[in-house]
């Protein structure tokens, strides 16, 4: 049985952030009151590039793949949002940026989503608040460096066994055109590397 069988939306990312923040039970409240659930079928469209909609998402089962679009409609991907954890903007927020990146279910998948106005609010609330959107912060700015350096430093290889070692049930769940974009290599690369390692 998977977590998401055993525990509510709620509670799932409740036992998530507990590494994170000790909650009280009125802080918890206050903080669950601003998360809605929200389902998205296999292929859905959750969120378009060029959207002014500031949310924080936790994915409490399925798998979202947020990705860029050039003007010429070519996709490349950013990240593939796992079982039990947070995705957002805080630059966009921050800057009062439209979104430019899209979000798509690559499966019929359950998350909570809140506006970013309504977390920062919480901040001024307590300081238990303010504390979990630190801790949030730095666990977005650790994800997006080990990204770009992975893309700026690192052979393709190495990026794909970074990848397996990372998300080792991605490979299953996830078409091999999507994992060629965002390792940065073609889809006949990743085959040569799939045969090689």
């Amino acid at each position: 049985m998977n977590t998401a069988e055993k525990f509510t939306p709620h509670q799932q990312m409740q036992t998530a952030i507990a590494k994170w923040v000790d909650l009280a039970e009125q802080e918890w409240n206050l903080l669950a009151s601003i998360f809605e659930v929200k389902t998205a079928q296999k292929q859905e469209y959750i969120l378009l590039p060029g959207a002014k909609v500031h949310k924080l998402y936790f994915v409490c089962s399925g798998l979202l793949r947020f990705y860029y679009i050039t003007d010429d409609c070519i996709e490349s991907n950013k990240a593939f949002i796992v079982e039990n954890t947070f995705a957002g903007s805080l630059a966009a927020y921050n800057l009062d940026l439209p979104i430019l990146y899209g979000v798509q279910a690559l499966e019929p998948t359950i998350l909570l989503a809140a506006k970013f106005n309504d977390f920062v609010a919480l901040f001024d609330r307590h300081p238990i608040f303010d504390r979990l959107g630190r801790k949030l912060a730095e666990w977005l700015l650790n994800r997006k460096e080990l990204r770009s350096r992975s893309l700026l430093q690192q052979q393709a290889k190495e990026r794909y066994l970074d990848f397996l070692e990372q998300y080792p049930d991605l490979v299953k769940r996830v078409p091999q055109y999507h994992i060629a974009s965002y390792l940065g290599i073609t889809e006949v690369s990743l085959s040569r590397l799939k045969r090689t390692t």
